[in-house]
């Protein structure tokens, strides 16, 4: 239970309540202005001075109600998530509140009643006495009471009978409680227990603490799942963005991820954007400014459809307002290390990856099809993408398709598409394939080599005559596709074995590059750590971490057979786990150092075996 939650030291739930004492108080207060108020907590005393500061009358005020039914609509519509979350904690308290006849009431961050759940004839007398939803149970709109006072001192609240200051509430006993966002401790609403003095007083508030936590814990859930689906679609969408500085963000404006190049515009990537009018918006600070926002289609799993053009989360693109200095900086330094912008996410200083750079830059002004080479994770997608991002398609779709995981029997279908019922269990729709998809850009098979020797031979159709006919159909489609194969497999001796056509090779090889493995560009793998550790700390925050000379050193000797994507994976355990601000041998996981330390200069990372001058300098 966090601190927000508990009373005060004196609590007040042990202190006797005279009903007759306060109302006695309540009376003087009311008719004689007698601010004395002896006998009456002092929360309740200074709420009733703050209701009477606002004019309320307390024999004969009513909370009132916010409006017609379209505003109660409007109101409830942008709450539905929180109206579901407390229905689903309803569900779980209702035997309990039910024999006790209380009420569950929940309303918005300033009090307007959203919703309300009990007896069927108990909730038809509340909403006589203007419990209901719509209605307005502010203290500054209904006097003293769990919900408003709850609000005004921002902590959980009971109210006794006598205590309510407008007479009209005085039938009830409440204890609510706020509602926050986990995340960021935003007040999301309040949740109030009433019920007509068959409820104890320390029942009600614990009831009222535990159901606002349920809900707590049920909206978190749902926005964790709402995070998901965004990341999820956002992986399939994100290379529309590569050229743009981008944001991805939730519903409340909340930034779950940035790209490289938003990284590179802005000093400090920000924590959240304000939302205003429905849509994302920045402070004009004449540095940076929104530009085009993106929203997942809500037919996408997980995501409900945005209220009345709501944001529901999405992608941000960022234009340059006055950081022309910052803009012309970085591109003087890619041009003096001579990588073109569409490569600057390859990082290296190796000779020869500077060159296989410097050849992919040239191939992509072409629209011949291209073979990148190279053992797993030497980097051969990025590559792909950079190669599409600076060619003449590069407005164009980017499909990348792995084609180790196509099964024999649907990789043609998957490729090329279908008509309805070509198949059993076939879309009644049809489907476009991965080259329909690609049209006017790029496809990328990746593992190419994986393909069926029945696929290839499809495969080799569209690559000769530019046309793709989907399975069960007559008639051909023409398409514009820019072909970018990759594998890890010698495909000569593939072709020599017959499991991969000669034909096709030769014309998936019109221009080929074969790209180092990370062995290879030992000079590389400091840089890379670096980056990757820069990187890990901008998705985890646990830290910029350094890294000992020692470690380097054996991250320089490992022969790393998973190449790049194998040491970024090493990096990302060693940083996660590790509690201290610098990586040292102690952090390196036992199959890395297994290898690293055989070596020459490298020492093992067990204490005992290491020489007295290297564990001190560790």
């Amino acid at each position: 239970m966090t601190n927000d939650r508990l009373l005060p030291p004196d609590n007040p739930l042990l202190t006797a309540f005279d009903s007759g004492v306060v109302r006695d108080a309540w009376s003087r207060f009311v008719d004689r202005q007698d601010t004395t108020l002896s006998g009456v907590r002092e929360e309740i005393a200074q709420s009733w001075r703050r209701s009477a500061a606002a004019g309320l009358s307390a024999r004969s005020h009513r909370p009132p109600h916010i409006g017609d039914d379209e505003t109660l609509a409007h109101l409830r519509d942008a709450n539905q998530a929180l109206i579901d979350s407390t229905k689903r904690t309803w569900e779980l308290l209702a035997v309990n509140l039910l024999e006790s006849e209380g009420l569950l009431v929940v309303t918005d961050a300033t009090g307007k009643v959203l919703d309300i759940h009990g007896n069927a004839e108990l909730v038809a007398a509340a909403g006589r006495e203007n419990v209901a939803a719509g209605f307005d149970w502010s203290e500054a709109a209904a006097g003293t009471n769990a919900i408003g006072t709850a609000l005004a001192l921002d902590r959980p609240t009971f109210v006794r009978t006598e205590e309510h200051f407008c007479a009209a509430a005085k039938v009830w006993n409440c204890a609510a409680a706020p509602i926050r966002d986990l995340t960021d401790k935003t007040l999301l609403g309040v949740l109030d227990i009433a019920s007509v003095g068959t409820l104890s007083t320390s029942h009600a508030l614990g009831f009222a603490i535990t159901a606002a936590q349920q809900i707590e814990h049920g909206l978190h859930a749902m926005n964790l799942g709402r995070t998901i689906t965004l990341l999820s679609w956002h992986r399939g969408v994100e290379h529309r963005f590569r050229r743009h500085p981008s944001l991805l963000l939730d519903q409340k404006g909340r930034v779950i991820a940035a790209n490289r190049r938003a990284y590179e515009l802005l000093d400090a990537v920000p924590e959240k954007l304000p939302i205003a009018d429905g849509a994302p918006t920045t402070p004009e600070n004449g540095e940076w400014r929104v530009g085009e926002t993106t929203a997942p289609p809500s037919s996408a799993e997980g995501t409900r459809p945005p209220n009345e053009g709501a944001w529901d989360g999405g992608i941000v693109t960022l234009s340059v307002a006055t950081r022309k200095s910052r803009v012309s900086r970085h591109r003087s330094a890619s041009a003096k290390t001579k990588i073109p912008p569409a490569f600057a996410a390859v990082v290296t200083a190796d000779p020869t990856f500077l060159e296989c750079i410097d050849v992919a830059a040239r191939l992509a002004q072409s629209s011949a099809p291209v073979l990148l080479t190279g053992e797993t994770g030497s980097g051969k997608e990025l590559f792909a993408s950079a190669i599409h991002a600076c060619s003449n398609v590069a407005d164009g779709p980017f499909v990348a398709v792995n084609c180790g995981t196509l099964s024999k029997e649907l990789s043609v279908s998957e490729l090329l598409g279908y008509e309805p019922g070509a198949f059993t269990g076939a879309s009644p729709k049809g489907h476009a394939g991965k080259f329909e998809q690609a049209d006017g850009g790029t496809i990328f098979l990746d593992e190419v080599g994986e393909l069926p020797l029945d696929t290839q031979v499809h495969l080799l159709r569209v690559l000769q005559d530019n046309v793709v006919l989907r399975v069960g159909a007559t008639r051909e489609r023409r398409t514009n596709v820019r072909v970018i194969a990759a594998t890890n497999r010698a495909l000569e001796a593939e072709v020599r074995s017959g499991r991969f056509r000669s034909d096709l090779y030769y014309r998936l090889k019109v221009l080929n590059l074969c790209l180092p493995p990370l062995r290879e560009r030992a000079g590389d793998v400091e840089l890379l750590a670096r980056h990757f550790i820069r990187r890990l700390h901008e998705t985890y925050g646990l830290g910029l971490k350094s890294m000992s000379p020692l470690l380097v050193r054996s991250l320089q000797a490992f022969h790393w057979p998973g190449n790049v994507r194998e040491l970024h994976g090493v990096l990302e355990r060693m940083y996660i786990l590790s509690g201290s601000p610098s990586l040292t041998m102690r952090d390196l996981p036992d199959d890395v150092v297994s290898v690293a330390e055989t070596a020459p200069g490298v020492a093992s990372k067990r204490p005992p075996d290491m020489p007295l001058g290297e564990i001190e300098a560790e």
